[in-house]
């Protein structure tokens, strides 16, 4: 699988070997990525390699580090020493996600009231305008 920031400054490879595609409900994660609800794909960090550009790493707790691109900002992957030997993807920075979909919800005890209801949201094809 292959993967990118916004600017395509940052580019990176991965293996179809995955742990793990999840939401992630954490108030952590809802603070560090400014979401509601975080998606991730989980692959062996050993099967993780950047192609290209530079990556900027914050230490945002003791138990997650946060990489982005140091040009626009894109989230590329957390790391957590919880989980020795695995990469947690940011679903969007994965090129053609298409065929990939979350299988479990994590952290569902501050997991806001609304995420329920989401598929009853008004849908448009575009933005607001």
């Amino acid at each position: 699988m292959e993967g990118s920031c916004n600017c395509k400054e940052v580019t990176f490879v991965t293996s179809k070997n995955i742990k793990a595609i999840l939401n992630c409900h954490c108030n952590l994660c809802r603070k560090m990525n400014g979401s509601a609800f975080s998606t991730y794909v989980v692959v062996p960090t050993d099967e993780f390699s950047l192609v290209s550009g530079t990556l900027t790493r914050v230490q945002v707790s003791e138990n997650a580090s946060k990489s982005f691109c140091a040009t626009c900002g894109t989230p590329i992957y957390n790391e957590n020493p919880k989980y020795i030997g695995l990469t947690i993807i940011h679903l969007g920075a994965l090129d053609n996600i298409d065929d990939l979909s979350p299988a479990v919800d994590t952290f569902c005890e501050s997991q806001l009231e609304w995420i329920e209801n989401m598929r009853n949201l008004t849908k448009l094809e575009k933005g607001i305008s």
